[in-house]
């Protein structure tokens, strides 16, 4: 018969250490996120924390967290977003296929569809004109300058 006993965190307490029966410590911290509260030492069991993410960062999984057993449940991740660049625009020869659109950050999973500048053609696959943001990674297309005949 198998038994389980309960966790036991260790929480360090004006120069002492205290066992305290299944208490979480402070949350997981996350990268390009924060918690919402200001964190404590020690969490009771049940407690939750709520996290968020700074500026164009994108939230993947549970925003809330869980003390269970002396552990915090999987904390979320911040995505990246992409960020659509004028200059690689400019370098590649290309400008975004939707002309009203002015959006210049796109999230995690977003497609953005690019067109060659006038005057040029595709250089790259037409697969690549229609690409997805990957966590803060997007792939530019290239177009070159079309080459019209001029024979007499």
């Amino acid at each position: 018969m198998e038994v389980q006993a309960p966790h036991l965190t260790s929480v360090y307490e004006g120069g002492e250490v205290m066992q305290v029966l299944g208490k979480c410590g402070p949350p997981p911290p996350i990268d390009n996120g924060d918690i919402t509260t200001f964190p404590s030492p020690a969490y009771p069991p049940g407690s939750t924390v709520e996290y968020q993410c700074q500026s164009l960062h994108q939230l993947q999984g549970n925003r809330i967290i869980t003390c269970r057993n002396g552990e915090w449940t999987k904390p979320p991740k911040c995505l990246d977003s992409c960020v659509i660049s004028l200059e690689m625009m400019e370098k590649h020869n290309i400008e975004l296929r939707w002309m009203g659109e002015k959006k210049l950050y796109s999230e995690t999973g977003d497609v953005v569809e690019f067109a060659c500048k006038p005057g040029y053609r595709r250089k790259t696959n037409a697969a690549k004109f229609r690409t997805t943001c990957r966590e803060g990674k997007l792939e530019y297309p290239t177009c070159e300058r079309q080459r019209f005949n001029t024979r007499s």
